[in-house]
């Protein structure tokens, strides 16, 4: 029996996954395919692939590596090289339905990704050898997105819908690789900081305290986490002591600490952490440029509607803004 070829495809949903495969490529699922758009030539290319349906997908554009799972039973993950289309590895983990993240290293050949129910596993993989360095069982309950630390393949972060985890991935004395587990504790929803015996709970004055919903993550140029929260704070969390500071408060004037210089924050900021700030601002429908010497919004660009995605390509000048009416914007 023959296979009939994709002529053409249109479109994503608002479940598409995105990603960026080079500096000017993007690519995003549509269906059972990988569509590829060159953001420049606007030239598309479609990899047609052999199984079901597409599950999760990520992509480093440094490496210009992609990995994808497929959607069925016991889901494999498959590694390409985006150059050739070339079929790197197959990773056949323990995944009973389906994967809600995939993450690839920008230092070294790791994956790590992270099941759905029943297991909600969060393992680590060594993509180039098809070996499964650790894994974690029941550490990916509330999980949708991991970021690996750019400058330590060993470190990554859990972003989950209403919590924040560090993985720190360890060698033991016999070889073998552990996940060590340090939880982050986020301030309440008017930025005060609960300690002592509540900080546990959440409980303060007798009274349980709503704390703040992490919404997107980002790591520095130091090491250290920006969080973007749903309430529209902004946090700079060091993954050594798990302090917390709050740098942008919506509800205060004094909107940025004095904890570090407004130089060096927008600068880190402007270059690789543009998609934390957009969470904040979308929306508001409108899209803020910082100035590098001060934080004042100095130009904004009108937007068709609210904005649920932003990500940067990894040259850090192009931006990719992407609605909730299903379309995408190149700025």
């Amino acid at each position: 029996m023959g296979v009939i070829p994709c002529r053409w495809i249109q479109g994503f949903t608002d479940k598409s996954f995105f990603a960026f495969v080079n500096n000017e490529t993007v690519c995003y699922t549509a269906g059972s395919h990988i569509c590829f758009l060159n953001v420049e030539t606007k030239i598309q290319h479609v990899f047609e692939s052999s199984v079901r349906g597409i599950g999760a997908l990520t992509a480093n554009g440094k490496s210009g590596i992609f990995a994808f799972s497929d959607h069925k039973l016991s889901p494999s993950i498959f590694v390409y090289n985006f150059k050739d289309f070339h079929l790197k590895n197959e990773l056949k983990g323990s995944a009973q339905l389906d994967y809600t993240s995939l993450a690839l290293s920008d230092d070294g050949p790791y994956l790590a990704c992270c099941s759905s129910l029943p297991d909600h596993i969060i393992t680590v993989w060594n993509w180039e050898k098809g070996e499964r360095l650790c894994a974690e069982p029941e550490a990916g309950r509330d999980v949708i997105s991991l970021v690996f630390n750019p400058l330590n393949c060993f470190q990554l972060c859990a972003l989950g819908t209403t919590s924040l985890t560090l993985w720190n991935i360890e060698k033991s004395t016999n070889l073998h690789y552990l996940l060590r587990c340090r939880a982050i504790e986020l301030p309440t929803t008017d930025g005060s900081f609960v300690e002592g015996l509540g900080s546990i709970s959440g409980i303060k004055g007798g009274m349980v305290e709503t704390r703040l919903t992490p919404g997107a993550i980002c790591w520095t140029q130091t090491s250290e986490l920006y969080v973007g929260c749903t309430q529209g704070f902004l946090l700079l969390v060091n993954p050594e002591s798990l302090s917390v500071s709050v740098l942008f408060n919506p509800t205060c004037k004094q909107t940025l600490t004095q904890t570090i210089g407004c130089g060096r924050l927008l600068k880190t900021l402007m270059k690789i952490l543009y998609n934390v700030l957009f969470y904040l601002c979308s929306a508001a429908d409108a899209i803020p440029n910082f100035q590098w010497s001060q934080i004042s919004i100095t130009q904004t660009w009108q937007t068709e509607g609210p904005v649920s995605d932003v990500m940067h390509f990894p040259d850090s000048e192009t931006l990719l803004l992407r609605s909730d009416r299903v379309r995408a914007s190149i700025y």
